[in-house]
């Protein structure tokens, strides 16, 4: 599927960042089958293509993800439970993700691009979810936050129960989970859910301006074999980790990137590796 043909979102690419936009703000974004396959798509594109280096995700109409589509639950409960999967053809993984980023909620975990959650107005249960699996969250101030799994009888869904304390430690991830009242933007900042809180109507902005100098002035290989160590070396064992990174020193040490940097520091500069061209 290409970008083209999304209808629950837009893509555009831009200065190095791609810019995903959930489109249906009459619904509140809700999530669902069609745009998370889309979603899929956008994040496959964008580790694939050179000329994207940080990946933001946001949502029209000042409104980020407001949660599932509630015409799905209302199925899945009438149906006592069942329901049949989204019949759609899926992206590959990328060939080195290991088996814990191989699933639809955790594959932004798997890519090689940073992804930046940028939210205003709701940010409910399936929202909260895609919002987790970023790899930071830029809030609005009076942003509206809850994982809201409780007051539908839910468990914690997708694996979030195994990541949000290792985010925002066990006490502040129980505190999230049991209780769904609504958080500001500034509270969930507070509890290290979000990493930076800006003025309502200026998230968007804030986020794709550190997008872009992220894409600018950090290496994509560094970016890259970085997020692969936090995400899937720091899970296992220390000595498999740091040996693992001895060999990506050595790689980095013969990179192009490499030597990029060292001229930006003689000329006391920031370096620009979207205008680096490596022969």
């Amino acid at each position: 599927m290409n970008p083209s043909q999304f209808q629950e979102l837009t893509y555009e690419v831009d200065q190095g960042v791609a810019l995903v936009t959930l489109k249906r703000p009459e619904k509140g974004n809700l999530w669902g089958g069609p745009v998370a396959v889309e979603y899929r798509w956008a994040l496959h594109h964008a580790d694939q293509d050179p000329d994207v280096r940080v990946l933001v995700l946001t949502g029209a109409g000042g409104t980020f993800c407001a949660g599932a589509d509630m015409e799905t639950l209302d199925a899945i409960s009438d149906g006592n439970g069942a329901y049949e999967k989204e019949r759609a053809t899926l992206p590959p993984y990328p060939p080195d993700a290991p088996p814990a980023l191989r699933h639809n909620h955790t594959a932004p975990l798997g890519i090689g691009v940073p992804v930046i959650a940028a939210i205003e107005g709701a940010c409910a249960g399936a929202g909260f979810v895609v919002a987790t699996y970023a790899d930071r969250r830029v809030v609005s101030e009076t942003a509206r936050i809850t994982t809201a799994f409780a007051r539908f009888g839910l468990p914690a869904e997708y694996g979030v129960g195994w990541l949000l304390p290792r985010m925002v430690g066990v006490p502040n991830a129980l505190d999230l989970l049991y209780d769904t009242r609504t958080r500001s933007g500034t509270e969930v900042a507070e509890l290290g859910w979000a990493q930076r809180v800006h003025p309502e109507g200026e998230v968007v902005a804030a986020a794709l301006e550190y997008a872009r100098r992220l894409a600018r002035e950090s290496s994509a290989q560094s970016l890259r074999t970085m997020k692969r160590q936090v995400f899937v070396d720091a899970t296992g064992d220390l000595d498999d980790a740091y040996r693992r990174s001895v060999n990506d020193m050595n790689t980095a040490l013969t990179h192009p990137d490499l030597r990029v940097g060292i001229k930006a520091q003689r000329q006391k500069t920031a370096p620009n590796f979207l205008a680096a061209t490596h022969p």
